[in-house]
């Protein structure tokens, strides 16, 4: 990549050969570009957020270059630069890189929803990172907006959006409203772990609960806020399971926990719920069988506290605790004599 940007230029040469240079450094630059862009993501990713600014100012600087200084592809490291701010606490050079994004976006009509989505997420937590909850919710909202034309409404880069929408109504004091996001939450993440649960062994699936009934359906969040349940999940994709979206969605699971915890209590059922969906999520996307196994029991005893042994959910839970122990015992048996 570097090698035709530090070669020496020839004194002479012909016409021919200046043109192969020249498409020859605008490659390694784009390349470079791309090498920028994912270094910057995967540190961001981590919460390394100083170390993530020189790849996403070298990745600006090198777009500029090849691509100019209004063209839609200034608007990801101008995003990246932003989050690196926002994870430093330097919200007034966060809000500078953003407008200097906005106003890309807003002078070009083929910039992607994705692209508005990640913008407008990003103005939503910086202004509720101010305190400016009014001004956040509407950015929010145009997040979630975007995210659902490209992925649908029911996508995990929607319930992004959703928990950042219910942390700020928490934090206004509106319990219901929030409590009924954060259900969003771990209904989306619920359903998607329980797809990949029944492509790895075909069984039947338990719904999600509510206080009374025991059940929350799609219909029961929607009477709270209308998020557009009803619909049917869309495909989760290879862009939507970043490294970055991974790691969102497991610490939002884990607050929607402790908030759970806190409002409804540790044997309420809703919060053995979460338990029970952080449990599918560190056993099929993080392969940490022993923190699944710790979820899933404390989910389970939930379950039998409030439903009873012989109800189908507590059986459902109880049936994959066991998938999770069985793994664990074939874990240890394949393990050399040496090491146990």
């Amino acid at each position: 990549m570097l090698t035709p940007l530090i070669k020496p230029a020839p004194i002479v040469g012909t016409q021919e050969e200046r043109n192969r240079r020249a498409h020859n450094i605008i490659l390694s630059k784009r390349s470079l570009i791309e090498f920028c862009l994912n270094e910057s993501s995967n540190l961001l990713s981590v919460h390394k957020y100083k170390l993530a600014f020189p790849a996403a100012i070298q990745a600006l600087k090198f777009t500029k270059e090849v691509d100019g200084e209004k063209s839609v592809a200034m608007v990801e490291p101008y995003l990246q630069l932003s989050q690196a701010a926002l994870g430093l606490k330097e919200l007034n050079k966060a809000e500078e890189y953003l407008a200097l994004a906005r106003w890309i976006v807003l002078n070009n009509r083929d910039c992607s929803d994705i692209v508005k989505s990640r913008l407008y997420m990003l103005k939503g937590r910086v202004s509720t990172a101010l305190g400016n909850f009014d001004a956040a919710k509407p950015d929010l909202s145009d997040a979630v907006y975007h995210a659902s034309r490209c992925y649908g409404a029911e996508s995990i880069v929607s319930s992004i959006g959703y928990f950042r929408l219910g942390d700020i109504f928490l934090a206004q004091g509106n319990v219901e409203c929030a409590l009924a996001f954060f259900d969003k939450v771990v209904d989306i993440w619920y359903k998607y772990l329980s797809e990949l649960h029944r492509a790895d062994k075909t069984a039947g699936d338990a719904p999600l609960l509510d206080d009374q009934s025991g059940i929350i359906s799609e219909q029961s969040v929607s009477k709270k806020i209308n998020l557009g349940a009803g619909t049917q999940p869309e495909p989760v994709t290879n862009q939507q399971l970043t490294d970055e979206n991974l790691a969102e969605g497991r610490n939002q699971l884990e607050m929607v926990f402790e908030h759970r915890r806190r409002l409804l209590g540790n044997g309420h059922i809703a919060t053995g719920e979460v338990q029970y969906t952080l449990g599918l999520f560190e056993f099929f996307l993080l392969f940490n069988e022993t923190a699944a196994e710790g979820f899933i029991l404390s989910a389970l005893r939930s379950y039998e506290m409030q439903l009873g042994p012989s109800h189908p959910s507590t059986k459902h839970v109880n049936s994959m605790l066991l998938v999770v122990q069985q793994q664990i015992s074939d874990k240890f048996d394949t393990l050399p004599s040496a090491e146990l």
